[in-house]
């Protein structure tokens, strides 16, 4: 009988290349990982693994029984789930990574409701932005992601993954007040010699604002303070005179001392897009988790008319 736990670490080294990062990203040390890989070999009676230099590299048959274990492994997890299930409990662990205005306006109103349906229900979260995140996602180190794409930068999808838009929002102006006359759209070509705020570079929000600036006002945007804090982005816009591009839900408008205008060229939107793998849906944990976060999309919709449930028509 094939030990699931060595197969995994098998399925590990096929897609991370090296012991070193298995054994990094399970928790163990390296030479136990060498040791299970070794055990595992003695079980299946061929060779799996071969020296390269100072590498560990997967023969055909370990290439062979790598593709075997991930879904010998998938199947395991959801045997588990729907044996709970059927049982009347929806339990084990989802990690869902997600980005701060997703949190926290769909996100942790969902929490209550799955709380009270499922007492045995553990839902992790990390609020992060990292341009690795669906590679995490392929890797099955998290099982649900909250992304954040632009009508200007949309995110090419993968056939592994299975993508659907919860939230499309405008994305506006967020100036000082102080220097603000009228409320009508603000062209982005006048900000031209304007010091801006933006998120850290590698970032959507970074690459939106100099493809916004270069496409729609013909320079790039001279960028003095970088925080993926709304707070912080908020604090430098009153208190430092910088310019940002903010979405409906950072709640700008409220912030003392920042003036929130339309964009004069050109509507720009950002959608908040909700990412599992393909097939994920099977286990009851991760379908109890979307479907709280759908709910909790037509709630926030229904509350605020400025958002668009889904992706906006022509977008």
């Amino acid at each position: 009988m094939l030990d699931l736990g060595r197969l995994r670490m098998l399925r590990e080294l096929k897609l991370r290349g090296t012991v070193a990062a298995v054994a990094e990203a399970l928790g163990y040390t390296p030479s136990a990982i060498s040791q299970q890989l070794a055990q595992l070999q003695k079980d299946v009676g061929c060779e799996l693994v071969e020296r390269v230099g100072r590498r560990l590299r997967l023969t055909e048959a370990g290439e062979v029984l790598a593709g075997h274990a991930e879904s010998l492994l998938a199947a395991a997890q959801r045997a588990e789930e729907e044996a709970l299930a059927a049982s009347g409990r929806v339990a084990g662990t989802v990690r869902v990574v997600g980005f701060q205005t997703a949190l926290l306006h769909v996100l942790a109103p969902a929490l209550p409701r799955l709380a009270a349906a499922y007492p045995d229900l553990i839902v992790d979260i990390l609020d992060e932005e990292f341009h690795r995140v669906l590679q995490a996602l392929v890797l099955r180190e998290i099982d649900v992601v909250l992304t954040d794409e632009y009508s200007h930068l949309p995110r090419p999808r993968r056939p592994e993954l299975a993508a659907e838009v919860l939230i499309t929002e405008r994305m506006r102006l967020a100036l000082p007040e102080a220097r603000v006359s009228g409320d009508g759209p603000v062209r982005i070509a006048g900000l031209a010699g304007h010091t801006w705020v933006s998120g850290h570079t590698g970032t959507n929000h970074a690459d939106l604002l100099e493809r916004t600036c270069v496409e729609l006002g013909g320079f790039r945007p001279r960028v003095r303070f970088r925080s993926n804090d709304f707070m912080v982005l908020f604090a430098m816009v009153a208190q430092g005179g910088a310019a940002c591009l903010v979405p409906d839900l950072a709640l700008a408008e409220l912030e003392e001392g920042v003036a929130v205008r339309d964009i004069a060229e050109a509507r720009v939107s950002r959608r908040m897009v909700m990412w599992t793998r393909v097939g994920a849906d099977v286990r009851p944990s991760v379908r109890a988790v979307l479907d709280a976060l759908r709910a909790s999309a037509d709630e926030l919709a229904a509350r605020r008319p400025s958002l668009v449930r889904g992706a906006a028509a022509g977008e």
